[in-house]
């Protein structure tokens, strides 16, 4: 039994790492390559073409993802989609700024792979956000309940005023597009942190 937890423990502190590991990475990574589009540094999900690091890390947090297996069957069924949400992240890139016409795994036309890519990735951070909000805090720590739903309720807040501001672009507002890559490694930070806590990696 302490095997078993202490296993889960470390699948934990695994995920939360790679979280908050996934826009360092990226960025820095993106900062060794020439030859780059101005606009690499716009979005986490952009630099899928010029650096490794997010497909390699979101994908290894998806399959972390599915294989985890919690007490509860809801937590794991919000774990596995959450997963698949990530995988199809990584399989289905966003827009590029390189003018490819098909791109990805299936090479698909980059408008549909797009779409897939934005319902995957906003899927993802609200499954995430219910995970950590309100299956989390099913423990007794109060504190650690309090920093879950404090994380929680920021990645709700995060992903609402980004809706906002690309509903208002929509409309014509000029907003600076590195506010993406500002949101995402907000809500990646916070996913993170609040998996290390879960860990047990930050007691409080």
């Amino acid at each position: 039994m302490k095997e078993k937890v202490k296993s889960s423990l470390l699948h934990r502190n695994v995920l939360g790492a790679l979280g908050m590991l996934l826009p360092v990475i990226c960025i820095i990574g993106g900062l060794f390559v020439s030859d780059k589009a101005e606009s690499w540094w716009y979005s986490i999900s952009v630099t899928y073409y010029i650096t490794p690091a997010l497909p390699v890390i979101l994908g290894s947090c998806g399959l972390f993802l599915i294989c985890y297996r919690s007490y509860d069957t809801i937590d794991t069924v919000i774990n596995i989609l959450s997963g698949i949400c990530a995988l199809l992240v990584v399989l289905f890139p966003c827009e590029n700024p390189y003018e490819l016409e098909k791109v990805g795994f299936f090479q698909i036309p980059v408008g549909i792979s797009n779409i897939i890519h934005s319902i995957s990735a906003l899927s993802l951070f609200g499954l995430l956000a219910y995970n950590i909000g309100w299956l989390f805090t099913k423990g007794n720590n109060e504190i650690n309940n309090r920093i879950y739903k404090i994380c929680s309720y920021s990645m709700i807040v995060v992903m609402a005023a980004f809706l906002i501001v690309l509903l208002l672009g929509a409309f014509g507002l000029n907003y600076p597009k590195w506010l993406v890559m500002i949101g995402e490694t907000i809500l990646l930070l916070l996913f993170g942190f609040a998996w290390l806590v879960k860990g047990q990696l930050f007691k409080f």
